[in-house]
């Protein structure tokens, strides 16, 4: 009987943790993504807009490595 991805990382409701130096990765995008939320110099709504856009990325990324997706 083989296991699907799904069914290999979701045994028993748990979710597996993810593998080893993630969480360096993790910090680093969550750092990244602090760094696009605030602007230096005043900008223009769609640089506003964009920066949103990278850090709303960046976020799911984040999320997507701790879920082990």
């Amino acid at each position: 009987m083989s296991l699907t991805a799904t069914e290999n990382s979701v045994r028993h409701g748990r979710v597996r943790q993810p593998a080893n130096g993630v969480g360096r990765l993790v910090r680093r995008l969550d750092r990244e993504r602090r760094r696009f939320l605030h602007a230096t110099t005043p900008e223009v709504p769609t640089e506003q807009a964009w920066r949103a856009g990278v850090a709303e990325g960046l976020r799911l990324a984040q999320l997507a490595i701790r879920k082990g997706v």
